[in-house]
């Protein structure tokens, strides 16, 4: 499935992002091609706050109640955690979301901020085995939704495939999940 995300609740110039997503034998598979006004790498460990840096996400739900969200900047540090809620939230073991690949036309050193126009692509696959919290019996019980965002970057953008419709940014809202067409 080919994606186009669309701005919500900031208007940001010289934005764009685009890519696919695939269900493959035992993982999911996504790509992203990114155009932004600037680009920041900061975060480099596992777990720690990536959607301060440009970054793009990947939540998913099997059951509609619990989800799985992984979170990645642009420079492959990743943050993986599974819950309920925004608040009620468990960081997967550092261990297996080294099991993420990840490949990044930036590298993977952080870099700060690069104030310019940037086109960078990321290539992001997450095997079946991370999902472990849950029986997955089958995929078409599967929503999701995917995001891109820099909190921290000059020209701090929101973006989503799936609308979410909220007075103030929040990916953390299951209930805009849906399922592939």
């Amino acid at each position: 499935m080919d994606f186009k995300l669309k701005q919500g609740w900031t208007k940001t110039e010289n934005l764009k992002v685009t890519g696919s997503f695939h269900i493959l034998k035992d993982s999911f598979s996504l790509s992203f091609q990114i155009t932004e006004p600037s680009v920041i790498a900061i975060n480099s460990e596992t777990n720690s706050p990536v959607w301060r840096d440009s970054c793009v996400e990947f939540f998913c739900s099997f059951d509609g109640e619990n989800y799985y969200n992984f979170e990645i900047n642009a420079i492959g540090a990743i943050l993986g955690q599974y819950g309920k809620n925004r608040s009620d939230r468990v960081f997967l073991e550092p261990e297996k979301l080294k099991s993420i690949y990840v490949k990044s036309s930036l590298g993977n050193k952080p870099f700060g901020l690069k104030d310019e126009v940037t086109d960078w692509e990321i290539e992001v696959e997450i095997p079946f085995s991370l999902f472990s919290k849950n029986e997955l019996k089958s995929l078409y019980s599967l929503i999701f939704n995917i995001y891109k965002c820099a909190d921290k970057s000059p020209h701090r953008h929101y973006m989503y495939l799936h609308e979410i419709k909220t007075e103030k940014p929040d990916f953390h809202r299951p209930e805009f999940f849906k399922k592939m067409s």
